[in-house]
């Protein structure tokens, strides 16, 4: 659902499900994928899963500390090389915001029309695939903490400079700014 002003575009949230975020990664947690049949140590573990991780180099984890920003967009990116796996930590609901790889581009940029937000739970771990047009998850509390996976050069790219128009396009990072590309400010409702 939508919500569209003359210079703002607004993004309701809605809730993840494995299947409404299939074209854009796949969803793991206890109440949306099965327990694998396994029997460890009694039965006493439950093991959930698998998601595949994709790289074209090797693969390193970030720690992320993510302030509250409010709901404005400011970019979408993208890695092709990369699956990238976004882990909360402490149990705290974030939001998912997303267009598929494919999305049609308005100006250079997905259309707003086909970017996606998404309410995740705090105990589950999304994956994205290679080329989903993404923002880093928004905190719903500030000083929100994710285990993120990457690649030198995702990690290197996102360390770079941004570009006068506000943009990045280096390494395996690429990121459009709503406002530069379209004009228009692109945001998603928080709850």
């Amino acid at each position: 659902m939508t919500d569209i002003q003359s210079d703002v575009f607004t993004i309701v949230p809605e809730p993840i499900t494995p299947e409404a975020f299939a074209p854009f990664g796949e969803v793991v947690s206890v109440e949306a994928t099965p327990k694998l049949p396994i029997d460890l140590y009694n039965g006493l573990n439950a093991i959930h899963g698998p998601m595949l991780l994709e790289a074209d180099e090797p693969v390193e984890f970030i720690y992320f500390r993510v302030g509250y920003r409010g709901g404005d967009i400011r970019y979408l990116e993208r890695h092709h090389g990369v699956t990238q796996t976004f882990i909360p930590l402490g149990g705290i609901p974030f939001v998912s915001v997303v267009a598929a790889p494919d999305a049609p581009l308005a100006d250079g940029f997905p259309d707003f029309a086909a970017v996606r937000a998404f309410l995740v739970p705090g105990d589950a771990v999304l994956n994205i695939r290679r080329g989903t047009w993404h923002e880093p998850p928004f905190p719903t509390q500030d000083g929100q903490k994710f285990f993120i996976s990457s690649t030198p050069g995702v990690t290197k790219g996102l360390q770079s400079a941004v570009n006068a128009d506000g943009e990045v396009h280096k390494l395996d990072v690429d990121k459009r700014n709503p406002v530069f590309r379209t004009g228009r400010r692109l945001r998603v409702e928080m709850p």
